[in-house]
C-alpha cells in the first residue's frame, strides 16, 4: 500500500460531493501502488508569474518514487468531459446531466509539475539534480479518448474509467517510465522524498492543532443539535412527557428549546433542575426571557415558600432541609397560593430528583398544564431513578442519537452505560488521551502540564477547557499548582466564558466543555455515575490522568460490581 499524505482524509473532504472523484482516486492509489510510492493529496503551492506577482495553485495528487521521479496528477469528475476549441473551454457533465465549466486539466497538471519542481530545486535539503518529472490527468468516470486530443494532449497522459478500474497502477508506472528511466535523469532519491515531505506534508502537520480539531467538531455539533428538536413536535399534544436519553443526546438543549417555545406562546413556564451550577448556567443563558422562570429546585422551593409566607424549620439538619423540608414548603405554598402555579414545567436532569419531590413538582402545575421531564437512560447508574415521576402519568419518549460527543468519547463513556442503544452522530474526533500518574501530586503535575500544552501549544482557548477532579482535595491542589500563572480559572457555578473551569465532576454534572482534563484520584471515582458523567462532559477532547489500575477499570467493557 502506498504511503499517503494525509494518512486519512478529513471529514470535510469525505462529505463534500464536489470531491467524490478525488476520494475515489485517493482510495484506488492506496490500493494499487506499493509502499515504495509516496502519494501527496491536495498539495498547495505558491509561485510567481512572469511579472513577479504571487500566484497560488494546487496539485490534486503528486506521486513520488525514489527511483522513478515524480508525477503530478489533476483529477476531474463527471460522466462526460469535453473541450470546445471555439472558446477554448473545457466542460464536465455530472451524473445529473448538469454541465459545468472547468479549468484546463492538462495545463493545471503541467503547471503544478513545474511549480513543484521549482520548489524542490530550491530546497536546501536536496542537492539539485535533473530527475524525471511527468504529469497526467485522471477522469475516473469518463470514457477513454480514441486517440491524441492535441499536440500537448497525447492519449497516454489520460487515465479514464476503464483504465482507472483495471490498470491504474500500470498507467502510473508508464507515466513515470518505471524500469526505463531516461539516461539523462537521476533518481529522485530518499533525500528527494524527505524534501517533498517537508515541502508538502509538513504544512499539513503544522496546520493541525487540537484547537482546530475542536473548532471543526463544534461546527458539526451546531449543525446536528437542532435535529433533536423533532421530539418537541412528537410530544406537542402530550400533556405529560418523560424524555429519556443517555449523555450527549441533547436533553438540556431540547429542554431549553421547549422552555423558549412555551414562553413565546405566552404560557407561564418553569425550567428547573437539581444541580446548582447547571441552574446558574441556565439562568445566565435565559435571563430576561418573558414568561420564563429558571431556578434550581431547592432555590425555587425557598423562593416560593417565602413568597407564600410558608416558614421552613431552622432546627433540622442540612440533609433533612434539602430532602424534605424545602420540597414540603413548596407543596404547601402551592396549596396556599394556587396563582403561583405554572402552565408548563420543564425538569432537566430528572434522574437526580427524589421520588417524593415529584409530589411538589406536580403541585406546581396548573390542572391543564404541560409537564416535561428530561432524564438520563443509563440503567447501570440510574436504575431506580424516576420511580416517582411515573406516578404522574408521564408518556415515555426516547432520545437515541448522541449529538454532543465525538464517536471516540462516546465509546469511552459507553463503557459505563447500560440501556437503550445510543448512536453517536458526531465526527470520529481525537482519540481519548490517557496519562499515567501514580500518586496525587504527580497527577496534579501531569494535568497542569497538559493544560499548558493545550493552551500554549495546541491553540485551545481557555474557555473551551475544564479540569475535573473527583474530590475537593485534588481541586485545592490543582488551584495551588496553578496560582501565579496567567491562565484564568473559574468554577462550575461562575462558569466565566473566557476562563478554564476547575471543579469536581459532581458539580460539573449537566455542563460541558470542548476539552476535559480529568484527574482520577481516590476511591470516589469508582462509581459508575462519576465515570459516566466525567467522560461525557467532553465534546471533542478528553484526557484522563490516572494510575494504570484506574485506567484498566475505567476502560474495561466487562460489567463490574459497583
Amino acid at each position: 500500500m502506498a504511503i499517503l499524505w494525509p494518512r486519512k482524509l478529513p471529514r470535510s473532504v469525505l462529505d463534500d460531493p464536489r470531491r467524490w472523484a478525488e476520494v475515489r482516486v485517493y482510495n484506488r492509489l492506496a490500493e494499487v501502488l506499493a509502499d515504495t510510492f509516496h502519494v501527496f493529496y491536495s498539495s498547495p503551492w505558491l509561485g510567481t508569474d512572469r511579472l513577479g506577482n504571487e500566484k497560488d495553485g494546487e496539485c490534486d495528487f503528486l506521486i513520488a518514487h525514489p527511483d522513478h521521479g515524480i508525477l503530478a496528477i489533476e483529477v476531474k469528475g463527471g460522466k462526460e468531459i469535453s473541450f470546445d476549441p471555439k472558446d477554448a473551454q473545457w466542460r464536465s457533465t455530472d451524473h445529473g446531466n448538469f454541465v459545468h465549466k472547468i479549468k484546463d486539466p492538462v495545463a493545471q497538471a503541467r503547471g503544478a509539475k513545474h511549480e513543484i519542481l521549482n520548489h524542490l530545486n530550491k530546497s536546501a535539503r536536496w542537492p539539485r539534480r535533473f530527475i524525471h518529472a511527468a504529469h497526467g490527468v485522471i477522469f475516473p468516470s469518463a470514457g477513454s479518448p480514441r486517440g491524441n486530443l492535441g499536440a500537448d494532449r497525447p492519449a497516454q497522459i489520460f487515465c479514464c474509467s476503464h483504465q482507472f478500474q483495471q490498470g491504474l497502477g500500470e498507467w502510473v508506472n508508464d507515466r513515470l517510465k518505471a524500469g526505463q528511466r531516461p539516461d539523462n535523469c537521476e533518481p529522485l532519491g530518499r533525500d528527494g522524498i524527505a524534501a517533498l515531505e517537508r515541502l508538502l506534508a509538513h504544512p499539513f502537520t503544522l496546520s493541525f492543532r487540537i484547537g482546530a480539531a475542536l473548532a471543526e467538531a463544534d461546527t458539526e455539533f451546531r449543525v446536528l443539535e437542532p435535529s433533536q428538536y423533532h421530539v418537541l413536535d412528537v410530544i406537542a399534544d402530550i400533556p405529560r412527557a418523560l424524555i429519556r436519553g443517555g449523555a450527549g443526546t441533547g436533553k438540556t438543549v431540547v429542554a431549553i428549546e421547549e422552555a423558549l417555545r412555551s414562553a413565546a406562546a405566552g404560557r407561564k413556564t418553569l425550567l428547573t433542575c437539581h444541580s446548582r451550577p447547571l441552574a446558574s448556567n441556565l439562568e445566565r443563558k435565559l435571563k430576561d426571557v418573558e414568561n420564563l422562570t429558571v431556578a434550581g429546585f431547592h432555590a425555587l422551593c425557598g423562593r416560593i415558600s417565602r413568597q407564600a409566607g410558608v416558614p421552613t424549620p431552622s432546627d433540622i439538619s442540612e440533609q433533612n432541609l434539602y430532602e424534605s423540608a424545602l420540597p414540603n414548603a413548596l407543596y404547601c405554598a402551592m396549596e396556599i397560593q394556587p396563582a403561583l402555579k405554572w402552565d408548563t414545567i420543564i425538569v432537566d436532569e430528572g434522574q437526580d430528583f427524589r421520588a417524593e419531590w415529584w409530589i411538589a413538582i406536580d403541585a406546581c402545575l396548573n390542572s391543564n398544564g404541560n409537564l416535561r421531564v428530561f432524564m438520563d437512560s443509563n440503567q447501570r447508574v440510574y436504575d431506580s431513578a424516576g420511580n416517582g415521576v411515573h406516578d404522574l402519568s408521564v408518556v415515555p419518549v426516547r432520545l437515541s442519537r448522541n449529538l454532543r460527543n465525538t464517536k471516540n468519547i462516546h465509546n469511552a463513556a459507553s463503557v459505563h452505560y447500560s440501556g437503550p442503544e445510543i448512536i453517536a452522530d458526531g465526527p470520529d474526533g481525537l482519540e481519548v488521551s490517557w496519562i499515567n500518574a501514580d500518586n496525587p501530586s504527580s497527577k496534579v503535575e501531569a494535568a497542569y502540564r497538559e493544560l499548558r500544552r493545550l493552551v500554549y501549544n495546541e491553540e485551545v482557548a481557555p474557555g473551551d477547557i475544564a479540569v475535573l477532579v473527583n474530590g475537593p482535595a485534588a481541586r485545592t491542589s490543582f488551584l495551588e499548582k496553578s496560582s501565579g500563572t496567567n491562565t484564568p480559572l473559574t468554577d462550575a457555578e461562575t462558569m466565566a466564558l473566557e476562563d478554564v473551569v476547575v471543579d469536581t465532576v459532581r458539580r460539573f454534572k449537566g455542563l460541558e466543555r470542548s476539552a476535559i482534563i480529568l484527574i482520577v484520584s481516590g476511591d470516589e471515582m469508582e462509581r459508575r455515575e462519576l465515570a459516566y458523567v466525567a467522560f461525557s462532559r467532553a465534546r471533542a477532547f478528553l484526557c484522563v490522568v490516572c494510575s494504570e489500575d484506574d485506567a484498566r477499570w475505567l476502560s474495561e467493557r466487562e460489567k463490574r460490581d459497583d
